[in-house]
């Protein structure tokens, strides 16, 4: 019975036969994973547009209406409110900590 041991200890080489097969193996999985990072690349930027043209369509009432108001806007400005009445006190307010009285001490 014939028996095949995938096994290669370290420090023998190769055959030639492997390390082609090494090769076209790793040359065909970069090429998969180049073909599916753009293929997800493209997926993501297509639900991108996707929910920027829902976004875009669905809010077309309120930019118009917001046009609307701000050419409606009367940029003059506006009166002064009249003084209250009553007394305005004025001063400062300076705060003394007392080193004495502090917690901890």
């Amino acid at each position: 019975m014939m028996s095949i041991n995938f096994k290669v200890r370290p420090g023998e080489p190769k055959s030639f036969l492997a390390q082609v097969l090494t090769a076209v193996v790793g040359v065909i999985a970069l090429v998969l994973g180049v073909m599916f990072s753009a293929v997800f690349l493209v997926v993501v930027v297509v639900a991108g547009l996707i929910f920027w043209a829902y976004f875009w369509w669905k809010t077309r009432a309120v930019r118009k209406q917001i046009r609307e108001q701000m050419a409606n806007q009367n940029f003059a400005q506006p009166a002064p409110e009249p003084a209250p009445e009553g007394d305005v006190i004025e001063g400062e307010a300076v705060r003394v900590v007392d080193e004495k009285r502090r917690l901890g001490e």
